[in-house]
């Protein structure tokens, strides 16, 4: 995955649409908000100041023996979670090897397909409203289907993913984000860009049984 000033190296002129408002950081009062929106809609919701706090935040919701999924994410790089994740210091089972482990495509096809109702998925989102949605985008699905599939959800996002309205939580995820991801897919798969072909506004939590969504909040710019 390429860091967000990355894709200038990648492709110099490069321009996403209103990136000094969506790389920003939300302001304490912003975040409070959010918090206070995201509460009430039944989500847990941390706020940290850094990403080695989020690491340690992230095991301990994770207990031993649960199976783990993650979504493709910049976020999750940044804060150690894939290193973390593909080595060999935690106690969960890695669906996401088992599937890279397969080598007959479609069998591969199917193992992905399962993994989305694991234990705990983890991943990022494109945006969240201080409303207290959350908007999520993909080319593949294996990021949506992640949200609405898994017994347990862990959301890892910068504040700079906050934003004031619903209608700003769509853009950043289908026109910022999306022109990011598709810098990183022309360098990664030679295409001529991403595709949202999947999106998802998600504007409550559980609505049967307990809570099964923490967010993780970090006082830092992360992720695209």
């Amino acid at each position: 995955m390429y860091k967000y000033n990355q894709l200038f190296e990648l492709e110099p002129n490069f321009k996403a649409d209103d990136a000094e408002k969506f790389r920003s950081n939300a302001s304490e009062e912003l975040i409070n908000e959010t918090v206070k929106s995201l509460e009430s809609k039944n989500h847990n919701v941390h706020v940290v100041e850094d990403e080695t706090s989020a690491m340690e935040l992230i095991k301990k919701l994770i207990p031993d023996g649960s199976s783990v999924m993650d979504a493709g994410s910049v976020t999750l790089d940044e804060i150690g979670f894939k290193s973390y994740y593909f080595g060999n210091e935690h106690k969960w089972e890695n669906l996401h090897q088992k599937i890279l482990d397969e080598k007959d495509g479609a069998t591969q096809g199917g193992l992905r397909k399962k993994a989305l109702a694991c234990d705990y998925f983890v991943s990022s989102v494109g945006a969240i409203s201080k409303q207290g949605s959350l908007f999520v985008a993909d080319a593949s699905g294996t990021r949506v289907g992640g949200f609405t599939a898994a017994s347990n959800v862990v959301v890892v996002a910068g504040v700079n993913k906050i934003v004031e309205s619903e209608t700003d939580g769509v853009k950043r995820a289908t026109v910022f984000c999306y022109q990011c991801e598709s810098v990183r897919a022309r360098k990664a798969y030679g295409v001529p860009g991403s595709v949202v072909a999947n999106f998802v506004q998600l504007n409550h939590g559980a609505v049967f049984g307990p809570k099964n969504t923490n967010i993780i909040l970090i006082k830092k710019t992360l992720g695209y």
